[in-house]
């Protein structure tokens, strides 16, 4: 019975592999440091606004050259002709950055290393009766010292020596206080804050705190507050944006300044970098491990039928799923740098463009119809010409959901300056899919449950990226041809191809949670705003060749 099923012997092959591989990278940075350049490499020059009037401005002499000059004074320029472009700087290398000038930058680690790859495969092929090949295979790739964007001047995360407690721990005490509506007179002391910013006891209701109302936490301000209350105070004015209110009182001591063992009193700068507020440097730390089962089903061209069908089980996780062409400052590269340069794992989870099912299949089929065909072998030549020798073909793609992750919105800098870390799930895990809702698609049954079970970072964290599951990929493509032999070396060929041929809609939650996956909007929570697959489109050809 097995024989008749699977063939005899000779009709398996056992295949396996492994080898390193080391990636070409390097191009991409490249071109987009000579694009926008580093600290020194390039400086950006505006003119004063307002300097021309229609009489005295710049006159083009022709079609290719830019004027120099105009007849407009200026405060630098008495007597015309007055140059309209600012005088380039004077250039020096290498360029040293000034130590005071808390910019924000981008640059390389000196000590970048190739990426490399450890790649390893394994299948069985098994040859069946009439035509058809299974095949079953395992194909893994585990790479590491990938390139990955983190923030060389994050904000310290400092250690209470006494209390052993550090800067994130205690910036949360003050978070959660706040998020629970705590009285500012019913806060306990913390440690932390006690032991390292002092000089904030006793310290006066502000007038202002760094642009807010005068105070910012539930209560009255007390008369002599303590060093916790009167941080209490700064943090609530910036909840869920911790890293300014860090900015605020490491800076500009509001309220006051810190002091750390060793120091005589309180000073500045000392959780900040006061030559950088952000340095993202491309860096060799990132990692990735995909492991996937694939299986298929073939069948060569006999009795006029070819196909492929095949399926992947597999799952691929990394630290970040950005190309190195997409950076903080291109492309939109807001999705894949490290939050928390102090534990740069935590954004580790399934990659952006993991789908944990996929099938595929490919045919071409001949239409038994015509000369030489199962059916209508007798036709004479005029119906040969017109019914006979068509021949369809399709392609089929389908996959499980892709990945989304649920921010908070713009300018929830809790962990670390200019970087905003994803929202957490801490209830239960929303429906996700393709619904409506007040007559838009929502990517959530029910969007106004799903926010509730969010909630934003706390100071440490990055977030949880990648959550949930949305949409996959769908989509049939189409064809029909034919050909006509006109003579030995000349032939006329006419084929119709449908892609999308259903006119199928996937929507794209990735993408949409970018505006409308945020915690913070509410009124648009869920909505896509955009889709994966395009709309059907039709295209027709006819082919002479000779």
């Amino acid at each position: 019975m097995l024989h008749k099923l699977f063939g005899g012997t000779g009709k398996t092959s056992i295949r396996g592999g492994y080898g390193i591989y080391y990636d070409h990278f390097g191009q991409a940075i490249t071109n987009t440091f000579d694009r926008n350049g580093s600290f020194g490499l390039t400086t950006t020059i505006s003119n004063p606004a307002g300097n021309q009037d229609v009489d005295t401005s710049a006159r083009f002499s022709d079609l290719f050259t830019i004027p120099a000059s105009s007849a407009q004074t200026t405060s630098s320029c008495a007597v015309p002709p007055c140059s309209i472009i600012a005088p380039p700087p004077s250039g020096s290398f290498p360029v040293t950055p000034p130590t005071d000038a808390f910019a924000i930058t981008w640059g390389l680690d000196d000590k970048l290393k190739t990426p490399y790859s450890h790649v390893i495969d394994f299948s069985i092929t098994r040859e069946l009766p009439r035509g058809f090949v299974v095949e079953a295979s395992y194909v893994g790739r585990m790479a590491h010292r990938l390139l990955q964007e983190e923030d060389l001047a994050m904000p310290l995360d400092i250690v209470d020596p006494q209390s052993k407690m550090d800067y994130f721990g205690a910036a949360t005490l003050l978070a959660k206080a706040n998020e629970a509506g705590t009285d500012i007179n019913n806060l306990a002391p913390i440690p932390y804050w006690e032991n390292l910013v002092p000089a904030a006891a006793r310290q006066p209701a502000p007038s202002l705190n760094f642009g807010f109302k005068s105070t910012c936490a539930p209560g009255t301000y007390p008369t002599n507050p303590t060093a916790t209350q009167a941080m209490y105070d700064i943090y609530s004015c910036f909840l869920h944006n911790e890293t300014t209110a860090l900015f605020a009182f490491d800076l500009f001591c509001l309220p006051a300044c810190s002091t750390l063992p060793g120091q005589s009193g309180p000073q500045p700068f000392n959780f900040f970098d006061p030559q950088w507020s952000s340095l993202y440097a491309w860096r060799s730390v990132g990692n990735s491990a995909y492991h996937g089962a694939q299986f298929s089903l073939r069948h060569a061209m006999t009795h006029g039928l070819q196909f492929d069908l095949n399926y992947t089980f597999s799952k691929s996780i990394d630290v970040g799923s950005n190309a190195e062409r997409i950076n903080q400052f291109e492309g939109g590269g807001f999705a894949s740098q490290i939050i928390n340069s102090w534990s740069p794992k935590q954004l580790r989870a399934v990659s952006d463009f993991d789908t944990r099912h996929q099938i595929n299949t490919n045919w071409v089929y001949e239409l038994p119809v015509g000369h030489a065909r199962a059916y209508g072998s007798g036709m004479s030549g005029w119906e040969n010409a017109l019914v006979g020798g068509w021949q369809l073909s399709g392609l089929l793609r389908w996959s499980s959901g892709l990945p989304f992750t649920i921010g908070p919105g713009l300018g929830f800098w809790g962990t670390n300056w200019e970087l905003t870390s994803a929202a957490i799930l801490n209830g239960p895990r929303p429906t996700t899919g393709t619904f409506t809702v007040n007559g838009n698609p929502n990517m959530f049954k029910d969007p106004a449950t799903a926010i509730k079970s969010f909630r934003y970072s706390e100071p440490g964290e990055s977030g949880q990226r990648n959550e949930l599951r949305g949409p996959g990929i769908f989509g049939i493509d189409l064809g029909i041809g034919k050909s006509w032999k006109i003579t030995e070396s000349q032939a006329v060929k006419f084929s119709w191809e449908v892609f999308n041929a259903t006119n199928s809609v996937r929507f794209d939650a990735a993408g949409s949670a970018n505006n409308n996956g945020q915690i913070s909007n509410s009124t648009s929570f869920g909505n896509y705003s955009q889709t994966l697959s395009q709309k059907r489109v039709m295209q027709f050809a006819l082919r002479y060749s000779f």
